[in-house]
């Protein structure tokens, strides 16, 4: 009841930060119905709760694109787009560390393909967002995306080098890092803003 009166009350005034309240309620509400219905356990349809909020994140920043066919609500796209890639993105840097389980126990046991599976889908995410934000010049997906990918690339690194790294290579390492892939993103933010000018002032 909450999502739904935040939601009627957010778009008839309108008001974006009601709004966003409605998608809150609307994201807490699915965590609550989904766990009550799986009597609190661990999986709901064979999902856990990241796996959930990762369905509802991306449905979310899908949906977001039928305010483009409502200009009078056009300003609404984007914080529906922040919220949705927020559920996705943590939910799937989530499931890169746990993967599809309920429990620590059961992590412990999983394979390192199983969860090298969810790192590579977290990348792939974050490069069609890029590759998104490039061809449309939407700068969130973009900020997302190179947000995200660098907490990805970081966390493998901790995962795999902490314990068998001497930790004066490691934070060295650590630290070129931070200069190469900035250097990087810094270049794809530049392309971003070339690709908008071009198509701003035709070939």
């Amino acid at each position: 009841m909450a999502a739904v009166l935040y939601g009627v009350i957010g778009l008839a005034f309108p008001s974006v930060q009601v709004w966003i309240f409605a998608l809150l309620s609307l994201g807490s509400w699915i965590g609550f119905e989904t766990g009550y219905a799986s009597g609190w356990g661990a999986y709901f349809l064979g999902m856990n709760f990241p796996f959930r909020f990762l369905i509802f994140g991306a449905v979310l920043a899908a949906a977001s694109h039928l305010f483009l066919d409502w200009p009078a609500r056009a300003r609404f796209r984007r914080p529906t787009v922040i919220v949705g890639l927020l559920f996705l993105f943590i939910s799937l840097w989530i499931m890169s560390i746990f993967g599809n389980y309920g429990d620590l126990e059961a992590r412990h046991r999983a394979s390192s393909v199983e969860l090298f599976f969810w790192a590579v889908l977290f990348g792939a995410a974050s490069a069609l967002a890029i590759c998104y934000g490039l061809r449309f010049d939407d700068r969130t997906a973009i900020g997302f995306a190179i947000t995200f990918l660098f907490i990805n690339l970081y966390t493998r690194f901790f995962e795999h080098f902490w314990n068998p790294m001497q930790k004066a290579v490691f934070f060295a390492l650590l630290g070129a890092s931070f200069w190469f892939i900035g250097s990087r993103a810094e270049r794809i933010w530049t392309l971003g803003g070339r690709v908008r000018q071009r198509e701003a002032h035709g070939p």
